[in-house]
């Protein structure tokens, strides 16, 4: 149950919940994020660690970049796609971040360049 609620207490955020869905659909670099989001990088990153922190995503290096995904945890994971697909799909926010998602995931991968 103590999983749970740190699960549960990391995704009380609007903004934590928009990365979370984009996440959901695709690992992205922090820039990416930050493009889609539309939101300023110290933003993306501070609400990136509290989710680090609770083991909701993880993040990789790749370079002098950095990789998020939603950790591989069926029980996490059976939570988050619960939330996502029926809850958050008909959020216009968040369906506009899909499709922001799906521009940007469009261009060159990672911080190197953007369209």
């Amino acid at each position: 149950m103590e999983n749970t609620l740190k699960l549960m207490k990391s995704l009380s955020d609007e903004i934590r919940l928009r990365i979370i869905n984009i996440l959901y659909y695709s690992d992205l670099y922090v820039c990416e994020i930050v493009d889609i989001l539309k939101l300023p990088q110290s933003t993306v990153s501070r609400h990136l660690t509290i989710m680090k922190n609770t083991n909701v995503i993880e993040d990789t290096k790749d370079g002098s970049w950095i990789k998020y995904s939603i950790v591989k945890n069926d029980s996490y994971n059976n939570i988050v796609k619960n939330i996502i697909e029926k809850e958050l799909i008909n959020d216009n926010k968040l369906k506009c971040d899909i499709e922001n998602m799906k521009i940007r995931i469009k261009c060159p991968r990672g911080c190197k360049g953007k369209c």
